[in-house]
């Protein structure tokens, strides 16, 4: 009986470390720019930037609002693919008006990299 509990019991083991080195092993979905890519956008009259698309898993997703004081902005951490939306807010600090815009840009679903330029500065 002891031995049949210690033999399950290092099945249930050796199990569980497997698993375990599968996940370990496992590239995440959008690793290596084979499930979307994270995006920088070129800015010329936009004080913030939100962008919106698909993602890794197939979901429509927005940022928040993205300060953009350079030219350009990267945005890490958000894995996208097909055509994405790029808005971007000019704010006139004195009249406290602001304008918004809206530009387009496709990021490959797979490509050798993690990043996709978005080169919008002529609208954003």
């Amino acid at each position: 009986m002891l031995k049949t509990l210690v033999g399950r019991a290092g099945t249930v083991a050796a199990a569980a470390v497997l698993s375990g080195a599968a996940l370990i092993t496992a590239a995440g979905p959008a690793a290596a720019g084979t499930n979307g890519q994270q995006v920088s956008v070129s800015t010329r009259y936009s004080d913030q930037i939100r962008v919106c698309g698909y993602n890794q898993g197939d979901s429509w997703v927005c940022t928040d609002l993205i300060n953009s004081p350079n030219y350009w902005t990267s945005v890490g951490g958000w894995w996208w693919k097909g055509t994405v939306v790029i808005y971007g807010v000019q704010y006139d600090t004195p009249s406290r008006t602001y304008v918004t815009r809206a530009a387009q840009c496709y990021v490959p679903p797979s490509q050798s990299g993690d990043w996709t330029s978005c080169d919008v500065a002529g609208t954003l």
